[in-house]
């Protein structure tokens, strides 16, 4: 029975030997998709094609996928298996590929499912819709799966349970909102998880299908909306990494983490934690990366973080962290990032740095961020041996003294901040030898100090850092000669040189590195010269955002073709130059990228172009004061969709402003000051400007009165409507103007530029005050809340309703015809340091309450018809001058005569001031006179009987004077007598 079967076999084999090929031939021509070329099998290869078929691909990644390109396994991202030929890997990361420029979008076709035997899918980065639950639920052989970055929403298809052999998930970075993770509990071999960015809020229990991951090493759930983190058992021993930042657990903070003994990372950013830091974080022993910025922490740094010997990253910025840096520190020889910026540290770094720098053989120290803290004393010279230094942050401390040499020394530095400090000396070329890799370099001051920090270099000096990216210098002293070592830094995108003390001409070099630039700061220097010849010439900058030549000596005129030299600029400011000629038609093209336009303080001239402004669909600054433009006002300019800032004054500017407008933008300052403008003060103003905190129309010819629905503008906090021709009364709705009544300052009016990342801070407005005499609020305009209506024909008496504004610092209701008296409440304003009432027709006393403005500096109460003595308190003794009080004849006491000389004072009470106390007496004695007098005479003229005996008893009485006077008469006779006789 034994030998047939061996015959068999050994049939069987030579059958398999000798026709093996010609079987494997027929079945290939009987089944035409499972043929292969190269590795590739055809049946893949048409899914391959299928799948690019649904898929944009704007930038060709996708190039090689071609049907003359048979062999699928050297597509691009396309990886095989060199034996099988079947594909195991597809890598199409747009991230990873930073060529790629632009994203795959689309859809996901579930021909992919005919990828049996794929391992690794990477699709990160990507813009695909949805995942196809048939294909998710069919690559079982699935290892790593990383679908992050894209636009999926929805739910998370429940089909991804199947794939039981997944060892890396990460669906971070979409727009799930998940109800439910019950297929976690399925993928059993699961080594890491993200899924950051996904919500979880609604989760609630099913979040502890994560505790069944018994192997997970990583867990990521950063910005999933958590509000607590459930007790995990199973993997305190094999979890490495826990990100939970950006979450919201409040007070929650080590309890459930102490206990994962492996655990090298951990991150706790952002999630509103509170209070010290535990001392008990001493335990996790084998932390690598610690980071707990952007929280509530608060106390000091405690010495027992020096017990991690193992770490590497430590991060506590924006806290509220006080006390010195603990000295341990400087014995941390593994750390290499550490970062507590933002927060009250204070002491000096010294005995850190040199700690840290005495590690052998050198410190691995690569990132020291202490900005923002409050640390004195200095930089050490110690500071060059830290070599592996990449990033220096010292932004806005208390140190001060000079910037050693030794920086110089740092070949590694790519960031350097030293701003905001108190440095003197000087910077020479060694403070540069080395510094090859800089890319960002700031040493700005907020202002210029007594002595500026000095660029002690020489004109032939070539500056090492040729790949320099940012440069900001603000206020330090590089000229007066335009510096010539910036002639070979041709990749900056930012040059921020405001007020260095150049006094020279843009060199001819400077284009060359213009063309790269997005933001360009020179304003407030003496550079002189026409505006720079490389916009003249059409030598194209694309890249420019930011152009700021404010306060310098330019002349000549805007470019014609400015719209085509810098297209996406953003912010544009020439002001307080000499520049001359008319504003140019080509801004108005600047349609979609123009932001602010700041033309102030120049010799512009003509009219303003007129259709074009409302087509400026970002615009939000527009400031051409101080200039001798004409004509009439656009309605255009109004309609500018976000216009919020608008300054036309000191101009000659002419007409009505339009008496009704159906698009504004949301207008928060109007300056039309120092114009010829007439007519009545349009309605819309107080209809649809809601959000307006400036109004100023002060010297123009407006006439008519404030009606009430000018008291609509709640937000407003300057009114200044000066030397005009207005008349009636101050309306008593003037108390709507909540935003004068608040005493906390408000925000300065800022305009954010998203693009360019910085601040333009519209901050300066010039307040006219007694005899005069104008102040410039420049940078505290924040701070200033002020009404204006002086110089009109506006009559009346005060609204009481004004005492309720707590904030005002300027009140001017003076040369106008208000009558009555000064009110009572006058003293509740305690922030007012400008009060002129003078040239008016007000009567009375001053308000005792007067001498409680400690904030006065400025007061005239002048020609009016005020009485009494005037009131004494510490402010007003500061006040001296008698002319403030002059052309009030009934006025008495310092700084005027006294009041006992005064002639119609003498006699009255000491207390004039009080003297309306009186009033109620005085009163109800005349009645009381009128009603005694005709109760007795009127009952004589009706009573004739009574009338006699009243006359009667007068003849009566006549008798007893008569007596008095003869007796006395008598007397003195009797006594002289006596007298001659002695």
């Amino acid at each position: 029975m034994a030998i047939p079967s061996i015959q068999s076999a050994i049939l069987l084999s030579f059958l398999v030997l000798f026709l093996g090929p010609y079987l494997q031939t027929s079945k290939l021509c009987s089944c035409s998709d499972d043929h292969k070329v190269g590795n590739c099998h055809s049946i893949e290869r048409l899914a391959l094609l299928d799948f690019k078929k649904g898929v944009e691909d704007p930038s060709n990644m996708l190039s090689s996928w071609r049907l003359d390109n048979e062999d699928c396994c050297k597509w691009h991202g396309v990886g095989c298996n060199n034996v099988t030929g079947y594909v195991k890997e597809l890598d199409l990361n747009t991230i990873k590929d930073m060529a790629q420029t632009t994203r795959l979008s689309g859809g996901i076709s579930p021909a992919l499912a005919q990828l049996k035997h794929l391992k690794y899918l990477d699709l990160r980065g990507n813009a695909f819709g949805s995942i196809p639950d048939q294909f998710i639920g069919s690559v079982e052989e699935l290892r790593y799966l990383d679908l992050s970055g894209n636009y999926f929403e929805g739910r998370i298809p429940q089909q991804l349970g199947n794939l039981s052999h997944l060892h890396h998930l990460d669906l971070s970075n979409n727009l799930f909102s998940i109800q439910e993770l019950q297929f976690l509990s399925h993928l059993t071999s699961l080594e890491y998880l993200d899924l950051s960015g996904s919500d979880l809020s609604k989760t609630g229990e099913s979040l502890q299908y994560i505790n069944r991951l018994q192997f997970l090493s990583e867990l990521h759930l950063s910005g999933c909306k958590l509000s607590s983190f459930p007790l995990m058992t199973n993997f305190t021993t094999t979890l490495s990494v826990l990100d939970l930042s950006y979450n919201n657990f409040g007070g929650f903070f080590f309890k459930v983490i102490f206990n994962f003994t492996a655990l090298q990372s951990l991150d706790l950013s952002a999630t509103e934690i509170q209070g010290p830091i535990p001392k008990a974080i001493k335990q996790m022993t084998s932390l690598k990366t610690l980071l707990l910025g952007m929280n509530d922490l608060t106390g000091s740094i405690p010495e027992v973080l020096a017990n991690l010997t193992s770490l590497e990253r430590l991060d506590l910025v924006d806290n509220h962290l006080e006390g010195p840096i603990p000295l341990s520190f400087g014995a941390f020889c593994k750390l290499k990032e550490l970062s507590l910026s933002g927060n009250n540290i204070n002491g000096e770094i010294v005995e850190f740095v040199n700690g840290i720098s005495l590690c052998r053989p050198n410190s691995l120290l690569e990132t020291l961020q202490l900005g923002d803290n409050k640390l004195t004393g200095y930089i050490p010279y110690s500071i060059g041996n830290l070599k592996s230094l990449r990033i220096l942050d010292l932004y806005q401390t208390s140190m001060n003294d000079a910037i050693p040499k030794s920086l110089g020394q740092l070949s590694e530095l790519e960031l350097l901040d030293l701003s905001l400090n108190a440095w003197d000396g000087e910077l020479t070329e060694d403070h540069f030898a080395n510094l090859a890799n800089l890319v960002y370099l700031s040493i700005a001051f907020d202002e210029k100090p007594p002595k500026p920090l000095f660029f002690n270099l020489s004109s032939n000096w070539v500056c090492p850092f040729t790949e320099l990216f940012h440069l900001d210098l603000t206020n330090c002293q590089l000229g007066p000669p335009f510096p010539s070592w910036l002639r070979n830094l041709n990749q900056l995108d930012t040059i921020l040189i405001e007020n260095v003390g150049i006094s020279d001409k843009i060199p001819n070099w400077f284009p060359k590195i213009y063309q790269s630039l997005q933001f360009l700061d020179l304003s407030n220097n003496q550079i002189s010269g026409e505006v720079p010849l490389e916009l003249r010439n059409g030598l194209k900058s694309t890249e420019v955002r930011m152009l700021n030549l404010r306060g310098n000596l330019f002349s000549g005129t805007i470019p014609l073709n400015i719209n085509e030299t810098m297209p996406n600029l953003q912010f544009l400011s020439l002001s307080n130059n000499l520049i001359e000629g008319s504003i140019p038609s080509s801004i108005c093209n600047l349609k979609r990228s123009l932001q602010v336009i700041d033309l102030s303080s120049n010799n512009l001239s003509g009219e303003l172009p007129q259709e074009c402004w409302k087509d400026l669909e970002y615009l939000e600054v527009i400031d051409l004061s101080n200039n001798h433009l004409s004509g009439k006002v656009p309605i255009s300019i109004w309609s500018a969709p976000q216009l919020s800032l608008l300054s036309l004054s000191k101009n000659g500017f002419s007409g009505n402003l339009p008496p009704n407008l159906k698009t504004l933008g949301p207008l928060r300052v109007i300056d039309l000051g120092e114009n010829s403008f007439s007519g009545n003060l349009p309605m819309w103003m107080g209809k649809r400007l809601p959000q307006l905190e400036i109004l100023r129309l002060r010297s123009n010819s407006f006439s008519g009165f404030i009606h009430e629905h000018h008291c609509l503008l709640h937000s407003l906090r300057i009114l200044d409507l000066a030397q005009n021709g207005l008349s009636g009364t101050i309306p008593h709705c003037f108390g709507n103007f909540s935003g004068m009544a608040t005493v906390d300052p408000t925000n300065p009016f800022s305009i954010y530029i998203s693009a360019a990342n910085i601040h333009g801070f519209v901050d300066q407005v010039n307040v006219w005050i007694t005899k005069g005499i104008e102040l410039e609020y420049n940078g505290t305009l924040a701070f200033l809340k002020c009404i204006d209506l002086s110089h009109n024909a506006f009559s009346g008496e005060i609204p009481t309703e004004i005492t309720g504004f707590l904030g005002l610092s300027i009140l001017n209701l003076s040369l106008n015809q208000l009558t009555g008296r000064i009110p009572e409440k006058i003293g509740s304003m305690q922030r007012l340091e400008v009060l002129d009432l003078s040239r008016n027709q007000l009567s009375g006393s001053i308000p005792p309450s007067i001498s409680t403005l400690n904030s006065l500096n400025h007061l005239n109460l002048s020609s009016n018809n005020l009485s009494g003595r005037i009131p004494s308190g510490n402010q007003l003794q500061t006040l001296p001058d008698p002319s403030i009080y002059a052309g009030n004849p009934g006025l008495c006491g310092a700084p005027l005569k006294d009041c006992a000389t005064h002639p119609d004072i003498h006699g009255l009470d000491h207390h004039e001031e009080d003297k309306e106390d009186w009033l109620p007496f005085f009163i109800s004695m005349s009645i009381g006179f009128v009603v005694g007098f005709w109760s007795v005479c009127g009952s004589l003229l009706l009573n004739k009987s009574w009338r006699y005996a009243f006359f009667r008893f007068i003849d009566d009485m006549t008798i007893i004077p008569v007596c008095v006077v003869v007796k006395a008469r008598s007397f003195r006779l009797g006594r002289n007598r006596n007298a001659q006789h002695a």
